[in-house]
């Protein structure tokens, strides 16, 4: 543990923060602006494995090593990690963030036995708190928002701490060891507000917000956020924006509103004509009148929240929606000239075998024109869930490493999910996948630059593959589908189903190279130009 003697004298704290690194990690890139707007020093390590972690802690001699937890299955390799640097002389306290560890601590500490604390739910004010306590050689036990692990080995839980309501105190996140300039398309992330007003029974950042005591969706000063997407345009040179924000219309009239005070802003300032957004919202707030604004401001493409197209799914994830209002929406973007790409959960706990071929009628209907790549998954049961209480309470939830599995309850969903995994991981799932591309392309086709103009010709052909590579997905999952349903006690290694994977794998390898005369066509300085020497592999699984 911690042992580093204290002299109870004021200085900065150093603090290292190790997180993964993706489009851009606002999470830590707010905890290090926090730490430095109040007189502390803050280095970011990407992780990736403990090298460049302990090399970063034996030279800046850290007082506090913060490791940010967005996935729970990387739970063993920051445990790993973390033991390393202990094993190398690191007397720094050691703690973690993230939702999994703020609905988990308990079971975090047991798991990474050389971890001092936790900080639960949002962290700027604890880890400021502790960081000033810490240097100051003071008692850290009864912070507000920390776990630690008691005299008896069981998870201590301080008193919760009250999150701000305004998120403009705040300074914007620390961007300087971020090199713009290098990338072929230089893209930045940025947050306008947090939280979300809607209340899906697999997501956790509801009941992350409100174990802080700030329920809902709190938006930024629409001027402030104009501001910093002027500073990250004209002063680092930032040619697309990646909203984070979970829900950018989420909120009702007040907050469509404020999304087109922030379009209107935009404008006024010019920055729409070599600007271009990314945001997501719901399926009933992709209407025409909400989002013609932001087209006009920059806007073009949209995340959307699908999740399912079949009623009763829709009814379990608690989306309080009907699937013709995703089609509605699929139409208002396609009007719109807007590319897309959407989540879509084709099983969940509670699925059915009619339920599951809803869900692939849909896709047809919704996807089938190759005008965005049709993704499809399982809905995994993350911890602070509704989900996930339900699964634990229907006493069908198991854990490995903490990592939390169900079973369907018709056992030959099991069979069509573990062959579906098998034979669509290329596909969906592995590293460089094929929908990954084609959804990499169609966000490319889409954006129009004044140095790099949209090719009508380019898009056509990336809609034309991904139609190809969709309808035959489409094809393959119903086929494998009729088979489990039929069949007597059905097997991933059936010689049915083993054919299926191979007529699909042998067409994903024609859309590898339809991919690669593709990244041939694409205009200059686009991501997919920049990858072209990317190696596309397809693993049989």
């Amino acid at each position: 543990m911690s042992d580093r003697p204290m002299t109870g004298s004021r200085r900065a704290a150093r603090v290292l923060l190790v997180a993964f690194e993706d489009q851009d990690n606002l999470g830590v890139r707010y905890l290090a602006s926090f730490l430095r707007k109040h007189g502390h020093e803050a280095t970011i390590v990407a992780f990736g494995n403990a090298a460049p972690v302990i090399e970063a802690a034996a030279r800046i001699d850290p007082d506090i090593i913060g490791f940010s937890l967005i996935f729970q299955y990387m739970v063993p390799e920051f445990r790993e990690a973390i033991a390393e640097l202990r094993a190398a002389g690191t007397r720094a306290h050691v703690t973690v963030g993230g939702h999994y560890a703020s609905f988990e601590p308990g079971a975090l500490l047991t798991a990474i036995p050389d971890l001092d604390s936790v900080v639960r739910f949002e962290g700027e004010e604890t880890l400021l708190e502790l960081a000033e306590t810490i240097v100051t050689g003071g008692d850290w036990h009864s912070i507000a928002g920390l776990a630690f692990r008691g005299d008896d080995g069981g998870a201590v839980l301080t008193a919760s701490r009250q999150g701000t309501r305004t998120l403009d105190d705040y300074p914007w996140p620390d961007r300087d060891d971020i090199r713009y300039e290098e990338q072929e398309m230089p893209t930045a992330s940025i947050l306008g507000s947090r939280g979300c007003p809607w209340q899906c029974s697999f997501c956790s950042i509801i009941t992350f917000y409100e174990g802080n005591g700030t329920k809902g969706r709190r938006r930024r000063n629409p001027i402030d956020v104009v501001d910093e997407m002027e500073h990250l345009h004209r002063d680092r040179g930032v040619e697309v924006l990646l909203w984070q924000d979970d829900d950018f219309l989420g909120g009702g009239r007040d907050a469509v509103r404020w999304a087109h005070t922030v379009a209107a802003e935009s404008i006024r300032r010019g920055l729409h004509h070599s600007l271009r957004w990314k945001i997501s919202c719901r399926s009933d707030e992709a209407k025409r009148a909400s989002l013609e604004p932001l087209v006009e401001a920059g806007l073009t493409h949209v995340y959307l929240g699908v999740e399912s197209g079949d009623a009763d799914d829709l009814r379990d994830l608690n989306k309080r929606l009907l699937p013709d209002v995703h089609l509605r929406a699929g139409e208002a973007l396609r009007d719109l000239g807007l590319s897309f790409d959407f989540g879509f959960m084709l099983l969940q706990p509670w699925s059915t075998v009619t339920s599951v071929r809803n869900n692939i009628h849909f896709l047809r209907a919704f996807a089938g024109d190759g005008y965005t790549g049709a993704t499809f998954c399982r809905m995994l049961p993350y911890v602070g869930t509704a989900a996930e209480k339900r699964l634990r309470d229907e006493g069908r939830l198991f854990e490995h490493d903490l990592r939390a599995d169900y079973l369907f309850l018709d056992p030959r969903l099991d069979t069509f999910y573990s062959w579906m995994l098998q034979t669509f991981a290329c596909r969906n799932f592995d590293t460089g996948n094929t929908l990954g591309w084609l959804c990499s392309l169609t966000f490319e086709s889409c954006i129009d630059l004044p140095h790099r103009p949209a090719s009508r010709a380019f898009r056509k052909a990336v809609q034309a593959a991904t139609a190809a590579n969709n309808r035959t997905a489409f094809d393959i999952l119903e086929s494998g589908l009729d088979y489990v349903e039929r069949a007597v006690e059905p097997s991933p290694g059936d010689d049915f189903l083993q054919m299926l994977k191979a007529i699909y794998h042998d067409h994903d390898s024609r859309t590898r190279a339809d991919i690669e005369a593709l990244k041939e066509m694409a205009p200059p300085a686009s991501v997919a130009a920049a990858r072209s020497t990317d190696k596309l592999v397809c693993a049989a699984v």
